[in-house]
C-alpha cells in the first residue's frame, strides 16, 4: 500500500511540475522562453498602453475588453503576460515574441467586475512589473458627451502609431490616436468604417471633463497602397472628421532621404490641376505638383498644413535619385474666396505655395 502512495504521490508532483512548466512557456507548443522587461514610467505605471471596452458592474468581460502593453524584448520566445485580479477581473496574453526591441502584446480580460470604482491592476512577466488603471463602472453610466478635436471637417491633433505595410496583418501596434473635449462624463465607442481592408475601433469611460486622447485599434489587413482618407465617428455619428494615413508598399524601403525643392521659400516647378471652389468638396482632380530632391530611395510622405479647410497630402516609392516631381492630392472643403499660403513638409524640409480659391 505504501508503495502505490508513493507512486500516486509522484504523480501528483509531476502533473503540478508540468502545469508549471507550461505557464511559464507559450502554451500553443514547445518553443525557447523570451526575456525581457515590461515598459514602465517614473510612477511605475504600464507605458505606452491602452485600455479598450466597458468594464461595467456584474457583466462578464468579453473579447472588446483588452489592454495593449509594451515589452522590451531581451530574447526572442514565448511568453505569458498576466495581470492580478482585482475587483474581480483580470488579464492575460501568451504567445511568442519574433524578435527583439519593443513589443506591443495585447492582454484578453476575463472575469466581471463587482464594484464601481478605480481598479489598480499589477501587470507581470519575467520578474517586471508595471500598473495599469480600469475604471469599473454602474450598468446605468450614460454615454459621454464629447467632440472630436476637428469636427465636423478633418480631424487635428491625431497621432497614426507605427507603419501600415499592403499585404502585411496588423497588430496590437497598429492604432490611432484622438484628441477629444469632453463636456460630460460617459461611455463612449468610436469607429472607422472598413477602407481599404482596415478597420478602427475603441470604446471606453471618461470619467472627467475636459480635453482626452482617444486611441483606436487597428483591424484587418491593407489590400493596396497609397494615401488612405476615412472618417471617425461616434455610433451616432454626433461627432465625426476626417483623417489620412498612409499604406506603404510591401518590401518597400522605409525612408527615403530627400529634400523639398525650394526649401525655405517657394516650392520648385509649383502648378495645380482642377478647380478649388469654396464650399464643394475637394476630389481626385485636385492636386499640386511640386519637385522633391532625392538622395535616397525608399517609401516617401509629403503632406501640407491644413488652411481654409483643406490639406494636401501624397505617398509613394522614390525609386531613383535625383530630381523628382510629386503631386499632392487635395482633402477637405474650401471655406472662404481668397488666396492662402500653404507650407508643404517632406523629409525634414518645408517648402511654400500660394493658392487661389475663387
Amino acid at each position: 500500500m505504501k508503495f502505490f502512495k508513493a507512486i500516486f504521490f509522484l504523480a501528483i508532483v509531476g502533473t503540478l511540475y508540468t502545469s508549471c512548466q507550461k505557464e511559464t512557456s507559450y502554451e500553443g507548443g514547445a518553443t525557447s522562453i523570451s526575456s525581457g522587461s515590461l515598459k514602465s514610467g517614473g510612477s511605475g505605471d504600464c507605458l505606452p498602453s491602452n485600455v479598450n471596452g466597458l468594464y461595467k458592474v456584474g457583466v462578464t468581460l468579453n473579447t472588446s475588453n483588452y489592454i495593449d502593453v509594451t515589452v522590451n524584448v531581451t530574447t526572442a520566445g514565448s511568453y505569458v503576460v498576466k495581470s492580478d485580479t482585482v475587483n474581480g477581473i483580470y488579464f492575460r496574453g501568451v504567445g511568442v515574441f519574433q524578435a527583439t526591441g519593443n513589443q506591443v502584446i495585447r492582454l484578453t480580460g476575463g472575469g466581471r467586475p463587482t464594484l464601481a470604482q478605480l481598479n489598480e491592476l499589477t501587470i507581470k512577466y519575467n520578474g517586471s512589473i508595471c500598473k495599469i488603471g480600469i475604471n469599473s463602472i454602474d450598468a446605468t453610466t450614460p454615454e459621454a458627451e464629447f467632440q472630436l478635436n476637428g469636427s465636423p471637417a478633418n480631424c487635428t491633433g491625431y497621432t497614426v502609431n507605427v507603419n501600415y505595410v499592403a499585404g502585411t496583418t496588423l497588430t496590437a501596434a497598429n492604432t490611432l490616436s484622438f484628441m477629444v473635449n469632453v463636456a460630460a462624463p460617459g461611455t463612449y465607442s468610436l469607429s472607422v468604417p472598413s477602407v481599404n481592408g482596415v478597420i478602427f475601433t475603441g470604446s471606453g469611460y471618461f470619467a472627467a471633463i475636459g480635453p482626452q486622447t482617444v486611441t483606436l485599434s487597428g483591424f484587418g489587413t491593407p489590400a493596396q497602397p497609397g494615401i488612405v482618407t476615412a472618417d471617425v465617428a461616434t455610433l451616432s455619428l454626433s461627432t465625426k472628421c476626417s483623417f489620412i494615413y498612409t499604406i506603404i508598399p510591401s518590401g518597400g524601403n522605409l525612408n527615403a532621404t530627400f529634400t523639398m525643392a525650394g526649401a525655405g521659400s517657394a516650392c520648385a516647378n509649383f502648378s495645380t490641376s482642377g478647380t478649388f471652389t469654396p464650399g464643394t468638396p475637394m476630389n481626385g482632380t485636385n492636386t499640386a505638383t511640386v519637385d522633391a530632391i532625392v538622395t535616397g530611395t525608399g517609401i516617401y510622405t509629403v503632406a501640407s498644413n491644413t488652411v481654409n479647410g483643406v490639406t494636401f497630402v501624397a505617398s509613394g516609392n522614390f525609386t531613383q535619385t535625383g530630381t523628382r516631381a510629386v503631386t499632392l492630392t487635395a482633402i477637405g472643403t474650401p471655406a472662404a474666396a481668397g488666396t492662402f499660403t500653404f507650407s508643404v513638409t517632406g523629409g525634414s524640409s518645408t517648402c511654400t505655395f500660394d493658392l487661389t480659391f475663387n
